[in-house]
């Protein structure tokens, strides 16, 4: 019998241990799960994505007339297109990091996804004005 008393208390316990770990993910998620954003935030999110794809495509738009009126046409080698894409790629993102702030957005809250769109916007809109003009 007293085989019996210790299995029930090691089962005992064994219940306790899985409900208190399982009760732990819980409080877990429920600390860091985010607070749900109120509508100003929502607005200020909208506000800031439209000045990023402003920005972004006036300055890809720029960029593609600079590249025509300073390279032109007769100055492209084989090669060198590969060379000015870089470099736009490059000025580009500068000129937003330091940019954003100007125009009161955050650029320390930027993720990868978030540099890739506006950098996406202004190669894309880029390479479409120096073709455009190439024509």
């Amino acid at each position: 019998m007293a085989k019996k008393g210790k299995r029930a208390t090691k089962s005992a316990e064994n219940h306790e241990l899985s409900q208190a770990s399982q009760d732990e993910p819980q409080k877990q998620s429920s600390e860091t799960m985010p607070l749900p954003k109120t509508a100003a935030d929502r607005k200020k999110d909208r506000i800031d994505g439209i000045k990023k794809t402003i920005f972004a495509s006036i300055l890809g738009f720029l960029a593609g007339f600079f590249c025509f009126y300073a390279l032109g046409i007769a100055n492209q080698k084989p090669g060198q297109w590969l060379s000015t894409l870089l470099f736009v790629i490059a000025a580009t993102y500068l000129i937003q990091k330091f940019t954003y702030p100007l125009l009161k957005i955050n650029v320390n809250d930027f993720k990868g996804k978030d540099w890739l769109y506006v950098e996406f916007m202004a190669i894309s809109l880029w390479l479409v004005t120096w073709t455009l003009l190439l024509n």
